[in-house]
């Protein structure tokens, strides 16, 4: 098994990418993501985070950026098993490279954001993380069906995420009751990398 990128590593390794030459992503919008994962290096596969000591994220400056899906997450949450700094929202938002360009596809930088060095971003992820994890909870307990659910700060929501499978979308269930119809998942709203070449210093290294 190779041994994954760490942070630094990966910081190192993207100033020697044109980012001209990712292209414009498709009709898959994560596949920008995963052509520049490739050129660095990063490998593929299951676990929580793409790197050894985080996470490396492409988006579009005013769009949403996925963060993880709901389901693998419910158990944490309705059973009030952990808070946000040890839940895997925060794990996976810990220390993380976020590698922006604008809607018409020029280079809008790339910042790191870590828990150390952004205290008040992580304080505003937990208070909306804490908000989503108890609306849910109230939501199962009166038996409702959830829909887009975002933190009183704006940074951090829930909304569908789902791709037909033999016709048909996946129901996210939980103890037989059926949360939504489909999947969904955690999201940085849109704001958050407007917010970035304001309140942070572009790496440049």
């Amino acid at each position: 098994m190779n041994k994954k990128l760490s942070i630094k590593d990966c910081l190192r390794r993207l100033v020697e990418i044109d980012p001209s030459s990712l292209g414009k992503p498709g009709k898959n919008k994560g596949e920008r993501g995963q052509f520049l994962e490739g050129l660095l290096g990063v490998a593929n596969g299951s676990d929580l985070k793409d790197l050894e000591d985080g996470e490396l994220k492409t988006f579009t400056v005013g769009e949403s950026i996925f963060v993880t899906q709901l389901k693998h997450c419910l158990p944490e949450i309705l059973e009030e098993k952990s808070g946000f700094s040890n839940s895997k929202v925060g794990e996976k938002l810990n220390q993380v490279i976020y590698f922006g360009f604008t809607k018409t596809n020029d280079y809008f930088g790339h910042f790191l954001i870590n828990r150390k060095t952004d205290l008040k971003h992580y304080q505003q992820l937990e208070q909306d993380y804490d908000h989503i994890c108890l609306t849910i909870r109230a939501r199962l307990e009166a038996r409702e069906q959830l829909n887009t659910i975002t933190g009183p700060n704006g940074l951090l929501q829930i909304r569908t995420k789902d791709s037909k499978t033999n016709g048909g979308y996946h129901p996210l269930t939980y103890e037989g009751f059926t949360l939504k119809n489909k999947g969904m998942a955690f999201y940085l709203c849109g704001k958050f990398g407007k917010g970035l070449q304001g309140s942070h210093t572009s790496i440049h290294l």
